[in-house]
């Protein structure tokens, strides 16, 4: 059997030493594993495409969301399966998949389940932009206040700006933020109004918050989380209800499970942590499956 890891340098708590022990782990059970340094962003989606093309039987994701996020998008519809070695910031898929934090943990439950065949298919989401742009995401795609806030931390920060610089990020953006006015057309049908949204492939968001609890990787449903008022008390409302889990039952919130939603206008948008882009666009199920080691 053969396998890489794909890793992350930048990745705050990935290190070279933690490679080497993965892949020192995987051989010896039985597994030929081979390490590959990421260079720049989107890097990891090319090392990806290039290792299932080569025939590799497993490819291993180590760093954080935006690593596992951009090695997902690089074997979605192949043949290779996944794995996950949580190095990172948040590591909010780890949790989601209840995968062992550290490295030994995580490599032993890649070796033993894929000795037992234990890939098992995941839904995707997808986000198609009507610039052409395309990406598809694990957990989440935050569009409006939640993609705002990403991108300001993004183009402000040098290197990772870790858990604490997105929330400080969301802090110092609600004081001077004015919402523009989406339009969420759901499953092709109904029409609302509102500031955010956040639609979501499993039920984690930042860790142990669960942004939709009835979410699931496995089934092949979107839940969207949509903010319908326009004013900074609305989204401070919803900051409040989100942190005691009372978000989904609220005035003024719509939760909902659906398969696609059109959202028009012009937000910033982004995915599993990462900034991607701007509006208009479309977020729906992935047409390509991904097999994963969990």
């Amino acid at each position: 059997m053969n396998a890489c890891i794909i890793w992350n340098p930048a990745s705050l708590r990935g290190s070279q030493k933690k490679v080497a022990l993965a892949v020192r782990l995987l051989e010896e059970a039985g597994i030929k594993t081979q390490p590959l340094q990421t260079a720049h962003k989107g890097h990891g989606i090319e090392l990806a495409k290039k290792a299932a093309q080569e025939g590799m039987d497993i490819v291993v994701a180590a760093g954080g969301d935006g690593t596992f996020n951009e090695v997902a998008n690089g074997l979605a519809g192949s043949g290779a399966a996944m794995g996950i070695i949580p190095t990172g910031t948040t590591n909010v898929l780890a949790k989601e998949l209840h995968i062992p934090g550290n490295v030994e943990g995580a490599a032993r439950l890649i070796a033993g389940r894929m000795k037992k065949g234990g890939a098992r298919p995941v839904y995707l989401g997808h986000l198609g932009f009507e610039n052409g742009l395309e990406r598809k995401f694990l957990l989440m795609a935050g569009v409006g206040f939640d993609g705002e806030a990403v991108y300001r931390v993004a183009t402000a920060a040098k290197g990772s700006p870790g858990k604490t610089g997105y929330i400080m990020g969301g802090l110092k953006l609600l004081g001077g933020w004015k919402p523009e006015r989406l339009s969420l057309k759901i499953d092709g049908g109904r029409q609302i109004a509102a500031s955010s949204v956040i639609v979501c492939k499993g039920a984690r968001y930042g860790g142990y918050m669960k942004a939709a609890p009835d979410a699931d990787i496995s089934t092949p449903y979107l839940y969207a989380v949509a903010v319908r008022g326009f004013g900074k008390l609305d989204i401070l409302r919803f900051a409040l209800g989100f942190l005691a889990g009372a978000h989904t039952t609220m005035k003024g919130v719509l939760y909902t499970s659906c398969s696609s939603i059109q959202i028009s206008g012009t937000p910033h948008v982004q995915a599993d942590g990462d900034y991607i882009g701007k509006g208009p666009l479309t977020v729906e199920i992935a047409k390509e499956k991904l097999r994963m080691v969990y």
